[in-house]
């Protein structure tokens, strides 16, 4: 089977000739490695680095990232209301200032990213008030065809270089994170409480506005998966169980039915306290969930997931990022042995975060002991 073949028959509950394993962020799928000089990702030609993308290659299952242009997680405002600004780039760090045009006055954020780290740090948010978020929803929104049509060329060209082996795979925010991502969490938390009916007329606008541009970008003919990202502000202990029934399962339903109907496996990334979150996914009908993370991060194991998902759900994961930096690797085999003792069906093997700077040498050993376990016990 290619890359392509095993990871969808995973998604649809099909047989599989092994594991299929997933590397994550951080290694590219057409080996084009970063360059040294690069500021994000200049660690990626690391001799360390290197030789372990190399060795692993040839052992693994890819999938290629296409971006849908034309949302964000500011309400999803239209692109034609935000200018940004460069504020220091001095070599080491670069900050800039986006600013959101609305008709009561300007907003801004301010961003930072540092160099040899591959993300983004919100230095202040857009909204830092309910006053903010109400002027905030009242940028005017129209579909915006060009980046719609623009999406479609990103997929075309990111399919054309898949060919048949490799799997493409968008990422797309559930529309509770395009309201919560737009303020600090403890306000987004406040809201929720004295404002529900708001903020779930607030998911419900982000969802009409996400359809439209679904609509446009998305057909029977897209071969891709589609991953949901990041309902984890509505796990506990940060919000209650029923803060997940109402906030992000109608809303996450309709983007998954949107989706079958085309054909396209929906798989959920959702860290924390799951347990709960597992039973609301199946109920949206995903396909699959990532990472599962077990106590302390979370608080369910793979076994007890698997337990509660049954067949009716592909679990990927279930390697926590910290056994990857810091365990020894007979941990790490051993770890993938029991996760795999349960069978390889419904199961894609991988981590649940990927490297976005250097790698230690005990990481690189780390992932070696991964892939060696899955080719040893995931047939």
């Amino acid at each position: 089977m290619t890359s392509a073949e095993r990871l969808l028959a995973a998604y649809r509950g099909e047989a599989v000739d092994r594991v299929p394993v997933w590397l994550r962020e951080g290694f590219p799928p057409f080996g084009e490695l970063a360059p040294a000089g690069d500021f994000s990702r200049g660690w990626q030609s690391d001799k360390l680095f290197r030789e372990l993308y190399e060795e692993l290659a040839p052992r693994v299952d890819w999938s290629a990232t296409w971006r849908v242009l034309g949302t964000n997680r500011w309400l999803t405002v239209p692109g034609s209301a935000i200018e940004s600004e460069m504020l220091e780039d001095s070599g080491s760090v670069r900050r800039r200032k986006l600013t959101v045009r609305t008709p009561r006055g300007e907003l801004f954020a301010v961003t930072e990213q540092r160099r040899g780290v591959d993300t983004t740090w919100v230095l202040k948010h857009l909204v830092e008030s309910r006053e903010d978020l109400a002027r905030l929803s009242s940028v005017p929104w129209e579909l915006d065809s060009g980046r719609a049509s623009d999406s479609l060329d990103t997929y075309r060209r990111v399919r054309a270089r898949c060919g048949q082996a490799v799997l493409p795979r968008a990422f797309i925010s559930s529309p509770m994170v395009c309201v919560s991502g737009c303020m600090p969490l403890e306000l987004f938390l406040e809201l929720s409480v004295s404002d529900p009916d708001w903020i779930a007329e607030l998911c419900e606008e982000v969802l009409r506005r996400q359809m439209l541009i679904y609509e446009r970008v998305f057909s029977p003919e897209t071969v891709t998966v589609v991953i949901i990202g990041g309902s984890e502000q509505c796990t506990p202990p940060l919000m209650s169980p029923g803060s997940y029934d109402r906030f992000v399962v109608p809303f996450e339903t309709r983007l998954i039915e949107f989706m079958h109907r085309l054909n396209i496996p929906v798989q959920i990334h959702c860290h924390g306290r799951v347990r709960h979150a597992l039973r609301c996914m199946m109920e949206e009908g995903a396909d699959a969930t990532d990472p599962v993370e077990p106590p302390p991060a979370g608080d369910v194991t793979y076994e007890q997931a698997r337990g509660i998902v049954g067949e009716r759900m592909t679990l990927v994961g279930n390697l926590e990022w910290d056994v990857l930096a810091s365990a020894e690797p007979a941990q790490v085999r051993e770890h993938v042995r029991r996760v795999l003792s349960l069978g390889n069906r419904r199961l894609i093997l991988s981590s649940s975060a990927g490297p976005i700077s250097a790698i230690t040498p005990r990481i690189a050993a780390n992932y070696r002991a991964w892939i060696e376990a899955a080719e040893e016990f995931g047939g």
